[in-house]
Parts: C-alpha cells; sequence; structure tokens
C-alpha cells in the first residue's frame, strides 16, 4: 500500500519491529489539538502558547518580506520560549502528525523535533527552536573527516525510518494521499493505492518502466541539505532533520531519487557543490539506485509530466 502518513503511533514492544498503525484521527470539536504532555507545559515556559494572530503579528514586526505569504510564510521564532512556529497553507495537519509519530517511535535513533501543538487556523506546528545551522549553509565549510562523520550519522538515521514497518492489521494507513511536490498536478496518482499490487500500479500509472520488485518504506521524501539542522561549531553533529510534510510510504528507491535530483540554491550549494553531494556523499548516506533500471526511468516520469 502506498500512501501518506498518519497520526497516532502503536504501542510496541521495544523488541519488536516497529509498525505504524491506521490513525483514528478524532474529529477534533475545536480546530487545535493540545498535547500537555509536551515538555513546553511540563516546563511551563508560559502560560499559554502564542495564538496565530500573535505569531502573524511578530511576522510583520520583523519586517519578514514573507510574513504576509499566505502558502509560506517564513517559520516565527520565540527565542525567550525556546519555540519556533511553522505555519502557512502548505503546512497540513498530517505533518505534525507525521512528526508527532516519527519523534515517537524514533527518539534516540534520528532527533526530530518534538511537536508541542498543532492548530488547523492556517495550520500552524509549534515545536522547539533547535540551535544550529543546515548542512547546506555548513557544508563548504567542513573538512572532510567532518562530511564522512555526518553522513555516517544520517546513514543510520536514514536506516531507522526506512525500516518503520506499516500495521500488517491495516492496510490503508489512514487513506491519506502522498503529498510528494512532483504529483502535485496529478492528484490522481497520489494514492492511496492499496493490495499486492500497489508499487506496480502507482508505476504504471506514472508511466514508469521499472521491472524490479520494489517493496515500499517509510521515506522523509524531503531528504536534502536544508533540512538537516547541525551543531555548532567545531566537528558537528545532526542537531535535527526537520520538514516531513511529505513523508509517507513509497517505493524504496524514491528517497534516493528525490534526493538527487532536487536543485538547491546556487548561492549556498552551487552547481559543482552539488554534483559532487550527489554523486560522492548522498551514496553513502542512501543506497544509490542503478541507473538504467531505476533512476532514468523515474526521472523521465519527473520530466515527462512537467512537474
Amino acid at each position: 500500500m502506498i500512501a501518506g502518513s498518519q497520526c497516532e503511533p502503536a504501542a510496541t514492544d521495544r523488541n519488536d519491529p516497529i509498525s505504524l498503525p491506521l490513525p483514528h484521527c478524532p474529529v477534533h470539536a475545536t480546530d487545535h489539538s493540545d498535547l500537555p504532555e509536551s515538555s513546553f507545559f511540563k516546563e511551563r515556559r508560559a502560560p499559554a502558547l502564542p495564538t496565530p494572530a500573535e505569531i502573524r503579528a511578530v511576522g510583520k514586526k520583523l519586517g519578514d518580506s514573507r510574513a504576509t505569504d499566505f502558502d509560506r510564510p517564513s517559520p516565527v521564532m520565540f527565542p525567550s520560549l525556546g519555540m519556533i512556529v511553522k505555519y502557512g497553507a502548505n503546512v497540513t495537519v498530517v505533518e505534525a502528525q507525521t512528526q508527532m509519530v516519527v519523534y515517537k517511535h524514533l527518539k534516540g535513533q534520528v532527533p526530530v523535533p518534538e511537536v508541542f501543538e498543532w492548530t488547523e487556523d492556517q495550520r500552524f506546528i509549534y515545536m522547539p527552536l533547535i540551535e544550529g545551522e543546515t548542512l547546506q549553509e555548513r557544508w563548504s565549510g567542513m573538512d572532510e573527516d567532518e562530511r564522512q562523520d555526518v553522513c555516517e550519522e544520517l546513514k543510520h538515521m536514514a536506516k531507522a525510518w526506512r525500516s518503520l514497518q506499516e500495521d500488517r492489521y491495516d492496510s490503508s494507513i489512514g487513506k491519506q494521499p502522498l503529498n510528494e511536490i512532483f504529483l502535485g498536478s496529478h492528484s490522481n496518482l497520489a494514492g492511496p493505492l492499496e493490495g499486492p499490487n500497489a508499487v506496480q500500479q502507482f508505476q504504471d500509472g506514472c508511466g514508469m518502466e521499472i521491472k524490479e520488485e520494489v517493496p515500499i518504506v517509510f521515506t522523509h521524501d524531503d531528504f536534502v541539505s536544508p533540512d538537516i539542522l547541525l551543531t555548532p561549531g567545531p566537528n558537528p553533529k545532526v542537531a535535527a532533520v526537520i520538514d516531513w510534510g511529505q513523508a509517507g510510504w513509497y517505493p524504496a528507491y524514491w528517497e534516493y531519487c528525490k534526493a538527487r535530483r532536487v536543485k538547491l540554491n546556487p548561492e549556498l550549494f552551487n552547481d559543482a557543490i552539488q554534483e559532487e553531494w550527489h554523486m560522492k556523499y548522498l551514496p553513502l548516506i542512501l543506497d544509490p539506485m542503478d541507473n538504467e533500471l531505476i533512476y532514468f526511468p523515474w526521472l523521465y516520469f519527473v520530466l515527462s509530466k512537467g512537474i
């Protein structure tokens, strides 16, 4: 089954494979979800979280040119509260719910920001403000040993989320369509697709001639350097993997192909650095896919669909 992600995690024995179930997400009487067990409320950092109106006002006061952008305004930081708020029409409730699930199941394996609260009013996600810079910002100043160490960390993290298992007792995983930007203008392909031939159905719909048998794995689907935060100073470590808005259950090759294809800000990652990242370092993190059998058919789909 190919589908987007879900909200409530399953109770599992730590010795068993981790299985993510179909979420029975309640229909809230209000447009937000309080998480009283989150560290924000336990530590009593403030009597209440900033309201959506207050967050928008702070963004405007700071003179952010994107503060009035309805779809993708810049996240707003509240340093005194140790908090950052991501919001906008392009932020989904499923992103918050997915982040909560991954945070709970992979705590200690993958540093994922905790979710303090989320709202549906233009979709606000409240989470910790993590000190650090993106890998994209740090990369050019890192020596080879530092680069290799970070890649080794990321390899184990990616392996952890790709080892998550779908709930064997419920085949639909929330019946959420994939929130993949490359499928944005082709919602009919986003699923969810169910059954034993889900991957083949998906590939046939996309026009991808991939003959290999391919499993479905949990996929971050935006695994690029701006979404990897590193600790400050020398010998940086991975502080967080962020932006889980496109995550879900995809064919196993999707993570590598997408990460190899996405182009980044040339001011921070010029063409030469990006080529080196894709060809030398990305294969240290994710198993590379064969060009002829997998990557080129996938790339043909992306280019031919005009997305």
